[in-house]
């Protein structure tokens, strides 16, 4: 089970998203900051391999958190969770060790398959509340065709991302 660690300003939002993640059987929240300083400190007393993190935060620390933790262990795997996405916004991020760049829009069902995702080194793309995103692709659809340039099939596919092969076809079509 891989421990993860959250960090947000807004207590509600970290406890709905800690218990989101709990529902996964391979995740379980080990630490919840609410600064970037207060991350390195609790990260490096309890190392998690995951790491959530809204880098715009009033306290201004959190890019250095990102970049601190991310060179400390670079095989633990940053996520940016942002309610911006601007493209200056997701290089910094991404330049800083983040694996990851998912707006708070995002679905919540769609979590869980990105955090597998980034876990796996393979990069997420931002996408608008609209759907659309950097890459005109949605995580879901980002996820199969990872999971898809891996050499998995179809049922493989479903398998792993706890769908329908039919809704692998469809993401596929949509792709």
């Amino acid at each position: 089970m891989a421990g993860v660690a959250l960090l947000d300003e807004y207590p509600l939002w970290v406890s709905a998203l800690a218990d989101l993640i709990g529902r996964d059987p391979a995740l379980r929240v080990d630490v919840t900051v609410s600064r970037g300083a207060e991350l390195v400190t609790r990260w490096q007393a309890t190392p998690c391999p995951v790491v959530i993190a809204e880098p715009w935060l009033r306290s201004d620390d959190v890019l250095d958190a990102i970049a601190t933790v991310a060179a400390l262990d670079p095989a633990v795997t940053v996520i940016a969770f942002s309610r911006i996405w601007d493209n200056g916004h997701v290089q910094q991020a991404l330049d800083l060790g983040a694996r990851a760049y998912v707006p708070k829009s995002t679905p919540i069902d769609q979590l869980p398959g990105i955090i597998t995702t980034a876990r796996q080194g393979l990069m997420t793309a931002p996408v608008r509340a609209d759907g659309g995103g950097a890459s005109g692709l949605t995580p879901r659809e980002i996820e199969v065709l990872a999971l898809v340039a891996r050499g998995q099939g179809n049922d493989a596919i479903a398998r792993a991302l706890h769908i329908s092969g039919r809704t692998v076809k469809f993401h596929l079509q949509n792709a």
